[in-house]
């Protein structure tokens, strides 16, 4: 399901991520140009601080634009979890070549920048994952679906490590200090916002539809909507008390009054129960565009029940149907004041 309301706004979210992994890398490019003239142990304690600062500031900067879509948040430790999982996760990453610094490398120089990127496309993957999983602790309670943040972070990590890693290769051995930090910073704004932009197209799936629904939703509105069968429509239904609106993709069967749909798993979705035996104002997604019809709920104590249910078996022969199955009934273009049973043929698509 997709709820409208409430969410987050791209760019504000794309900013956030850019302005926090620029703080970050400064303060990484910032430690391994001081690291360079320092002992072990200094430089070491350098590069650990400047990882506790990337985290702090990616936790503090998601936590805030986080808030729109989770008011219950428990920001400090979502910030918390991000400056041990990010931060000393970056450390660990950053601290071995900030010390190599005053190593004689001879004329081995760097590897090869396929080896680069596949290293950090790899690394990105398993950090995305590790970090969406622990900030996913702290998403509980305060989103619908907080897991799906591991997947959000897997998929938007590995480029963003690709651009670090790409910038971190980039300076010589003999860049000047400020010139890493520059250089540093610039890295961060553009890792930082291939992080939002990436993640930024998933986040309503926290308290919403899930990714792959939002991708068939998509493709029935645009022109390659030929592409899925077409016994699949989008579905549009506003919350009884709250108003918000749930969109869903759906199977549906032509039956006696319009259109039987019957909800996967019942008992573990929410959206048809805001529909009840009356006819109630719903939207239909068809031939690319979001239209008007209407919507009642059919149980098995409605006359109608039983020719409905045969309908949706025929067209759906596999379908698992459980006992006292609910099934929504919708018309096409009807008018919701009109007789929730009166069938109106001409609004139906044809069938396969």
């Amino acid at each position: 399901m997709s709820r409208a309301t409430p969410a987050i706004s791209y760019r504000s979210w794309v900013l956030a991520c850019a302005a926090a992994e620029g703080v970050g890398m400064t303060a990484a490019a910032t430690a391994a140009g001081l690291a360079r003239h320092t002992d072990t142990a200094a430089g070491l304690s350098l590069v650990v601080a400047a990882g506790l600062v990337e985290g702090a500031a990616l936790g503090t900067a998601q936590a805030w634009a986080l808030r729109s879509i989770a008011p219950t948040l428990r920001a400090r430790f979502f910030v918390a979890i991000t400056v041990v999982v990010a931060g000393l996760g970056w450390a660990a990453a950053s601290a071995p070549a900030a010390l190599a610094g005053d190593s004689d490398s001879g004329d081995g120089g760097q590897p090869p920048l396929v080896l680069v990127l596949s290293g950090a496309l790899a690394l990105g993957l398993v950090m995305g994952s590790v970090l969406g999983a622990a900030q996913g602790v702290a998403l509980r309670g305060a989103v619908r679906r907080p897991w799906r943040w591991v997947t959000i972070s897997a998929v938007a990590w590995p480029p963003t490590m690709a651009v670090m890693f790409l910038g971190a290769s980039t300076p010589g051995e003999d860049w000047p200090v400020w010139s890493l930090v520059l250089t540093g910073a610039a890295t961060g704004v553009a890792a930082g916002a291939a992080l939002g932009a990436v993640s930024g197209l998933l986040l309503s799936s926290l308290t919403g539809t899930s990714m792959v629904s939002r991708l068939v939703l998509a493709v029935l509105a645009s022109p390659r909507r030929a592409m899925l069968p077409r016994g699949i429509l989008g579905l549009e239904v506003s919350g009884r008390t709250s108003g918000h609106r749930y969109r869903l993709p759906v199977q549906w069967a032509i039956a006696p009054g319009g259109l039987a749909i019957v909800p996967g798993r019942a008992e573990q979705k929410t959206w048809w129960r805001n529909l009840d035996g009356s006819s109630s104002a719903v939207q239909v997604l068809r031939e690319g565009v979001w239209a008007p019809a209407s919507a009642r709920l059919v149980r098995p104590d409605d006359p109608t029940y039983a020719a409905v249910i045969a309908a949706y078996r025929t067209r759906w022969p596999r379908a698992r149907l459980e006992g006292g199955q609910p099934v929504v009934l919708v018309r096409l273009g009807a008018d919701v004041r009109g007789d929730p049973q009166a069938e109106s043929r001409e609004d139906v698509p044809s069938p396969d």
